[in-house]
């Protein structure tokens, strides 16, 4: 089915570009506006490199001052392109085989003589809409990479998405909102299935679901409520889940990128905070809502004096 699926469907179609003559502070200038991971340098309407925020890091470790050099000297080139008649199966082989997670889309072919550019596809667009393709042309899990960006969590891994609005991001607060978002795939729904016990053919057989009244496989309710953990964890400071209450509203299918939302809605004293919850399908469908109560600690000293490491080489 995928095959005959073309890129066009799931590309983004604004995709910010640059001219070969702007400066890198320019295109990283652009990166952080726009809120991508990416800048196609383009001439005349036709793309002929690429900078990515990968780039900029290596850049920055080789270079003391970006702020007057030209992208041509900068950007990756030749640039692997895509026709826009493609599939997304296409998409996929050529980002493995060329070691890459972002792919411009052109009218034209993908030879050294690029036609007009149309859009994007990035390896998070795939993860989106089809998260078990990778899976299934045998690129390794540990493609998507853990990081060590927080002294809270253990890892994060790239395909995770978290955002903390609040007046103050260090303390928790009336008001506070917390956001994280990941794909639920099959591989995630056998493991869980696997460490709990709860083998419910639902979640694990097509055909036994197909006679269900879902229609397919679903992800375990409490697999998707496990969303909620994940973006309290990320709460300023140690947090210790006191309680939660949750009702199913939907299923949740599997391959879904599903987005828990939560709100810091009472302070109840003692450092403890009565919180809203919810989880949202692909579509922005309420997946289930319910509250939690939690109480916030301080960090451990290991985790203050690695933050606080951080802080100070950073501003070196």
């Amino acid at each position: 089915m995928y095959d005959t699926i073309p890129v066009t469907e799931i590309m983004v179609e604004d995709v910010v570009t640059a001219p070969p003559d702007a400066t890198a502070t320019e295109a990283a200038t652009l990166l952080r506006d726009e809120g991508v991971s990416s800048v196609i340098v383009a001439r005349d309407g036709d793309p002929v490199g690429i900078v990515t925020e990968g780039d900029f890091a290596t850049q920055l470790c080789e270079r003391r001052d970006l702020g007057h050099v030209e992208l041509s000297a900068v950007m990756s080139t030749p640039l692997t392109t895509v026709e826009s008649t493609a599939s997304i199966v296409d998409a996929v082989e050529l980002l493995q085989s060329s070691d890459i997670e972002h792919l411009p889309v052109v009218d034209g072919g993908n030879t050294d003589d690029h036609g007009p550019l149309v859009g994007i596809i990035t390896t998070t667009e795939l993860s989106y809409y089809v998260p078990h393709l990778a899976r299934e042309r045998g690129r390794p899990e540990t493609t998507l990479t853990r990081r060590q960006v927080r002294t809270d969590t253990k890892y994060e891994r790239d395909d995770w998405a978290f955002e903390y609005h609040s007046a103050d991001e260090s303390t928790v607060a009336v008001g506070d909102t917390a956001r994280f978002s990941k794909s639920i795939t099959d591989d995630d729904v056998e493991a869980f299935a696997d460490v709990t016990g709860d083998t419910n053919r639902l979640h694990l057989e097509n055909d036994y679901a197909a006679e269900t009244r879902f229609g397919e496989r679903i992800v375990h309710g409490v697999l998707a409520n496990g969303l909620i953990s994940a973006a309290l964890a990320r709460l300023p400071g140690l947090t210790i889940y006191l309680s939660q209450e949750s009702s199913f509203r939907a299923p949740l299918p599997i391959g879904d990128r599903a987005t828990a939302v939560c709100e810091v809605v009472e302070d109840l004293g003692g450092s403890k905070y009565r919180i809203e919850t919810v989880v949202l399908d692909g579509d922005d469908t309420t997946v289930l809502e319910g509250s939690a109560v939690v109480l916030i600690d301080d960090l451990p000293p290991i985790a203050v004096n690695e933050r606080d490491a951080a802080t100070t080489e950073s501003s070196d």
